[in-house]
């Protein structure tokens, strides 16, 4: 995992790696310093066929040709429906609103971001337009953890906990933990390759 860092792109370590290297034991993680209190969250864990239907739909409501000055026009009713699909499975997922709220803010930031570098003619891969808006979420907790000589701080992104900074007054490590992040994550992720492919494959 790559997030940047006060500018600075800075490449994350896995946990289990950096545990093993420094002999730490299993409980070492965002968990310990920061524990998540998971009452009143919703759940889609059990909801695979529900999310399948909302991508489905998401996917099926993209044109196979749009005139380029059209597609910024567009989005806000792909983000719309997006975001009514979510609402239509939410007696299973028990999101907030203002947790569709926010997945909806999400979707339509990065899908602007395609169209924006379909409009320009750039040749940015949809992976970079992704990080740079996953960047631009990233936050350092201000509270500084202690653990034996090390210094701690819990870094978020969109998707809640990502890892941990570490100090131990010579070093710093850059830990990826992603134990209780949102699980939402991996699939608001395929989601939005899938609406990137098929939006930069459109004729121009």
């Amino acid at each position: 995992m790559q997030l940047t860092i006060d500018g600075t792109p800075r490449q994350f370590e896995p946990i289990k790696a950096f545990r093993l290297k420094h002999d730490l034991p299993s409980e070492f993680g965002v968990e310990l310093f920061e524990p998540k209190d998971y009452s009143g969250l919703g759940r889609i864990d059990r909801a695979g066929a529900d999310l399948n239907r909302v991508r489905a739909n998401v996917l099926d409501a993209i044109p196979a040709k749009l005139a380029l000055r059209d597609w910024l026009m567009f989005i806000p009713d792909l983000t719309d429906l997006f975001r009514r699909a979510l609402e239509a499975i939410n007696l299973k997922v028990g999101l907030h609103e203002v947790e569709i709220e926010y997945a909806a803010a999400g979707f339509a930031d990065v899908c602007q971001a395609v169209v924006y570098a379909k409009v320009r003619g750039a040749e940015m891969p949809f992976e970079a337009i992704y990080g740079a808006w996953l960047d631009q979420t990233v936050r350092v907790s201000q509270t500084i953890h202690h653990y034996g000589d090390w210094d701690v701080q819990i870094v978020t992104h969109a998707y809640g906990r990502a890892g941990m900074i570490v100090r131990d007054g010579s070093e710093t490590y850059y830990v990826s933990d992603s134990a209780l992040g949102c699980p939402a994550d991996g699939y608001m992720a395929t989601l939005l390759v899938e609406v990137a492919a098929r939006v930069i494959a459109s004729p121009r």
